[in-house]
């Protein structure tokens, strides 16, 4: 199911639109985190082609973050998720979820004692490295509550 890290933040923003959620660089970077986590967590299936890394400000998808740095605007690349309807309504659903916090408060939230980010930061003292799946989808399974709507 892998797909194109950036066909999926192309999705993701393409809700936003769809559902009037505003968003910028950050903020796509942790609705992607949510999105991976929870098709991580529920379906066992990594969404994207790249890992999250726990960089500063919270799990960030670098080619994503490189390509909307630039000033390119991702909502144009017109992705093709082939993928189930299952995971593209849980997409739907994460993103009506997760979206309606600014920017600031999921950074905080992905910054929460235990969390992967924080086990990677703090306890393994390896910033910038990749966020281990298993890590994602213990934390997922535990603290995120998402189920799609059929």
């Amino acid at each position: 199911m892998e797909h194109s890290s950036l066909d999926v933040a192309s999705h993701i923003v393409n809700i936003c639109v769809k559902n009037d959620i505003s968003y910028n660089n950050t903020k796509v970077q942790k609705l992607m985190y949510c999105c991976y986590g929870s098709v991580l967590a529920i379906h066992n299936k990594r969404l994207c082609d790249e890992y999250p890394r726990a960089w500063q400000y919270g799990p960030v998808f670098p080619r994503v973050y490189s390509y909307i740095n630039k000033g390119k605007d991702i909502a144009t690349l017109c992705p093709r998720l082939d993928t189930g309807d299952d995971v593209l309504s849980l997409l739907e659903e994460v993103v009506r979820s997760f979206g309606v916090y600014y920017a600031s408060a999921l950074s905080a939230w992905t910054h929460r004692a235990g969390s992967p980010w924080d086990i990677v930061v703090n306890e393994m003292q390896a910033p910038n490295s990749i966020i281990p799946d298993d890590l994602i989808v213990a934390y997922f399974k535990k603290h995120v509550v998402i189920q799609p709507t059929t």
